[in-house]
Formats: structure tokens, sequence, C-alpha cells
């Protein structure tokens, strides 16, 4: 079950449209509609 607070392994898509890599990320909330929406937060360790 999905929740919010929880760490996940998500695929996140490129820009160039090839299929992305699994990263980590971090499960914000779900999104107020009648689908399984949920906005997610990349987790990354690159300080840029």
């Amino acid at each position: 079950m999905k929740r919010a607070g929880q760490v996940i392994v998500f695929r996140f898509p490129q820009t160039d449209l090839v299929r992305g890599k699994l990263r980590p990320a971090l499960i914000l909330g779900k999104l107020p509609s009648q689908y399984d929406d949920w906005l997610v937060c990349m987790i990354s360790t690159q300080l840029t």
C-alpha cells in the first residue's frame, strides 16, 4: 500500500523518451482525482 513519506523505486522517464532508469523517490501525497495518481520527488546525491 502506498502512503505519503514512503521511499520507493520509480522509473523516471528521460528527456529523449528512452526508457528511464530505476531511481529512488519520495512519495509526497496522493493527488485529488478519480485516478491513482501520486506526487513524487526524485531523490539524488548530486548537489549540482
